[in-house]
């Protein structure tokens, strides 16, 4: 009996060794140095500081009884808020070798993201300001609990995606309901080359749906995405717009429109030169701003191995579609492992 228990602990150990096997640690380390200073004449000042932050995550994989395979894994991130959050999460499953089934949290395909090439940050992250009002990073449906289909087609992959809470990014525990508090939304994206070398295209629409919840009113959201870049030698050239459109209640529309063009230059493999131009209308409660904000920014990328390092520098006219000229300057190193 002694020894039955001794090869059944052995072959235990044996399986839990082999499983773990297939886990793999992820995560890195991200540090910036920001400066901003603000048109001195509009009464504003200028700023600067570090960040960091930093994403520990597991990945793994199996072969499934019957036939279909599955993906699955987590992700925590921490910043210098002293607080480690649930940052992403999934569980795919593959179908067959075209269809994939998840259900997930910031993670898949996203109108986020930008056709248009660049060094490192889009003007969302450096800037902020109206181009990142656009919402694309807010209400994107994938930052949300959510369940999706990936179909690869047309060479690139077509995401369907349904939100049952639209803003749901903390979602409940595994076996508690998470109160509506919000209306449902969906994402129909596609990201691919058609099939031609060196293209890429994202195409895609975000929509909230209005929806009624005890004495609040929300109202219908649109997101709105079209680009596409060529890459040729060591150049590559992209164009994008993306616009937003929010009903404010009263019959009249919040509406932003954005228009963007990219260019970057790989100077050898290690080296890469990025400028990007951002123009960003507002129309306020069916009125337009008469300020539209102005974006040129010039970026360096770096890779020493296992560290990258990237420099943006961008001018904003008209920030946040105000009267206030605004100049960032970010210095950012990450590590992966």
């Amino acid at each position: 009996m002694k020894n039955k228990l001794l090869l059944t602990t052995a072959l235990a150990g044996l399986v839990a060794s082999s499983a773990l096997a297939e886990t793999k640690v992820t995560g890195n380390l991200e540090q910036t140095w920001r400066n901003v200073s603000a048109d001195a004449d509009n009464g504003a000042g200028s700023e600067e500081g570090f960040g960091t932050e930093y994403n520990i995550g597991l990945q793994s994989s199996a072969d499934l009884d019957n036939g279909m395979s599955a993906s699955f894994g987590f992700n925590f991130e921490s910043t210098t808020t002293d607080r480690v959050e649930r940052d992403s999460h999934y569980l795919t499953i593959g179908v067959n070798d075209t269809i994939s089934l998840s259900f997930a949290q910031d993670n898949g395909a996203n109108l986020s993201g930008s056709a248009v090439p660049h060094i490192s940050e889009t003007a969302s992250t450096i800037v902020g300001g109206a181009y990142h009002n656009l919402g694309m990073n807010a209400s994107d449906g994938h930052n949300d609990q959510h369940v999706r289909a990936d179909v690869k087609a047309a060479g690139g992959t077509l995401t369907l995606r349904y939100v049952p809470n639209d803003g749901d990014s903390d979602g409940a525990g595994a076996s508690a309901v998470a109160e509506e508090g919000a209306n449902s939304a969906y994402d129909v994206i596609y990201k691919g080359s058609l099939g031609v070398d060196g293209l890429f295209i994202q195409l895609g629409e975000h929509k909230a749906d209005e929806n009624d919840i005890g004495a609040t009113k929300i109202n219908d959201t649109k997101l709105r995405a079209y680009g596409a870049s060529y890459n040729f030698g060591q150049f590559t050239v992209g164009v994008e717009r993306k616009d937003s459109e929010d009903d404010d209640g009263a019959g009249l529309k919040d509406e932003y429109e954005s228009n963007s063009y990219g260019l970057t230059y790989a100077v050898s493999d290690k080296v890469s030169l990025g400028l990007t131009r951002y123009e960003t209308e507002l129309t306020d409660g069916g009125v337009k701003d008469p300020d539209e904000e102005k974006i040129n920014m010039v970026g360096v990328g770096y890779s020493l191995g296992g560290i990258a390092v990237d420099v943006n520098y961008a001018r904003a006219d008209n920030w946040d579609n105000g009267t206030t000229d605004v100049d960032f300057l970010q210095i950012r190193t990450i590590q992966k492992f």
